[in-house]
């Protein structure tokens, strides 16, 4: 049983235009009530995580977290059953639910229908997650750990790269994407080291009011604009990540010291050279 969505009145919440059911009649709760149950279970392995979930039931109604929540769970559980709801099984076979008063909605509705529910969905996800990044108790989830694997967890990712629609599906495929994009930046440029303390600080809100701040702030942005780029080209800009480089090897000492004592560091170590009058060869 769903925890968040416990009876058909909260359930009416985030559900328009449902006509009031008769005596007699079944709820519309106990019509979707699987679907409930899976849409929390889904939402808890992706987005909240157990200790989330655990602390929601114990919020009041007025609480952010909670309310957008629950409007996730109703938008992915209303998107699994809305094409069964005008459906009945008889013994022989499935019928369309109908009588003199209303007739059953067109392809065309329902389709737009599940559009809509599937944006609900998504634009509630994009609230949902900068409030779970408040909650110390999401720092230490599986959600967390997915959406700290990359410099820009949030959901409005697609809509950067000029994509209006489907975002949680899309942000998906991009999420693979900005790994193994990061991955390569990491190990040839920024270090995994550097690149960990960005992604902690962009999503968790990390980023402080030390000295050293605006310079962690400033490679976030500018990473994340080679990272972009390499999402809409699928090309490397060297240049632009050497010019990154020499900003961080260059900064005063205390700043950027997970880049500086790194293996990366290393291959930007300029060892410079020397003419020796002794050597039959010199370099100009």
């Amino acid at each position: 049983m769903s925890v968040l969505i416990l009876n058909n009145e909260t359930l009416l919440h985030f559900v328009p235009n449902v006509l009031k059911s008769v005596q007699g009649e079944t709820l519309l709760f106990d019509k979707i009530a699987p679907h409930l149950e899976g849409a929390e279970a889904w939402l808890t392995t992706t987005f909240l995580g157990e200790a989330v979930l655990a602390k929601l039931p114990q919020e009041t109604d007025n609480n952010q977290l909670l309310h957008f929540s629950r409007m996730a769970v109703v938008a992915e559980a209303m998107l699994h059953a809305v094409p069964q709801l005008d459906l009945v099984l008889t013994p022989n076979g499935f019928g369309i639910v109908s009588n003199s008063n209303i007739a059953p909605a067109s392809k065309e509705r329902v389709e737009r229908l599940l559009l809509s529910l599937e944006k609900m969905r998504d634009d509630t996800l994009s609230v949902l997650l900068p409030l779970l990044a408040q909650e110390a108790a999401w720092a230490t989830s599986d959600p967390c750990a997915y959406f700290s694997s990359t410099l820009y967890p949030w959901l409005d990712l697609p809509r950067k790269l000029g994509s209006t629609d489907h975002l949680w599906q899309s942000f998906q495929t991009l999420h693979e994407k900005q790994v193994a994009i990061e991955e390569r930046l990491a190990h040839d440029f920024f270090s995994p080291e550097l690149l960990a303390t960005l992604r902690q600080a962009e999503l968790l809100g990390r980023w402080g009011e030390t000295p050293s701040a605006p310079h962690y702030k400033r490679a976030w942005r500018h990473i994340f604009a080679i990272e972009l780029y390499m999402l809409r080209e699928e090309e490397l800009p060297v240049p632009s990540c050497i010019e990154v480089v020499n900003s961080i090897r260059n900064a005063p000492d205390g700043i950027f010291e997970e880049w500086k004592q790194s293996e990366i560091a290393a291959l930007f170590v300029d060892h410079g050279y020397k003419n020796d009058k002794r050597k039959g060869g010199y370099w100009f």
